[in-house]
């Protein structure tokens, strides 16, 4: 019990000092006033401090700018290749199976349709047109457009081209379209196209 009352005696004397040694209120603001100053002081940052802080964050914004540049263009300077097929006309693949070397070679439709327009243009450059001047029983009599040479078709040919075209339709003075093969000899005779009336 000793110790309970020598406390309460410690705090009634802490008390009693405390009240005694109080200091006025004007005193207490004044202090309050000079703490919150101090305390203004060390947040308030001046404008030296300020400008260098934008200065800082400036450079480092131009630092970026300068390497995504400078990245760009070094990624500019080296070439670059897109793979496409449509450049190429035939695509050699190389490959071992079972110990075996294997080349397949696969052309490209690009390919296969230049060979089809030069066909065709070949095709194109040997039909050519005539117009049909003089026909008895057994020869017709058909002059070259492109040559101007009378060509004399006996009626064996006739006979022999006749699965392919009406001849009865045929009228002295029309114009023909005749196709020859690679040896010369003649495998079509049909009325010429609606747009062709005389010699091109």
């Amino acid at each position: 019990m000793n110790d309970q009352s020598q406390t309460e005696q410690l705090r009634q004397a802490y008390q009693h000092a405390k009240k005694q040694s109080k200091p006025p209120a004007f005193e207490q603001r004044r202090l309050k006033h000079i703490c919150r100053a101090a305390n203004t002081d060390s947040r308030q940052i001046s404008w030296w401090q300020r400008s260098q802080w934008i200065l800082a964050c400036g450079a480092l914004i131009v630092l970026a700018t300068v390497m995504v540049t400078q990245e760009q263009t070094q990624h500019a300077a080296l070439p670059v290749y897109a793979l496409s097929f449509d450049d190429y006309e035939q695509i050699e693949t190389h490959s071992v199976e079972q110990g075996h070397y294997v080349t397949h070679i696969r052309e490209q439709k690009q390919a296969l349709d230049k060979h089809f327009d030069q066909q065709h243009q070949q095709l194109n450059e040997q039909r050519f047109y005539g117009r049909l001047v003089h026909s008895d029983n057994d020869t017709w009599f058909v002059a070259d457009c492109r040559s101007k040479t009378l060509l004399e078709i006996k009626q064996s040919v006739l006979n022999a081209l006749q699965d392919v075209t009406e001849f009865s339709e045929l009228s002295q003075g029309q114009m023909l379209a005749l196709d020859k093969n690679t040896e010369g000899h003649l495998t079509t005779i049909i009325p010429a196209p609606g747009n062709v009336y005389a010699c091109p």
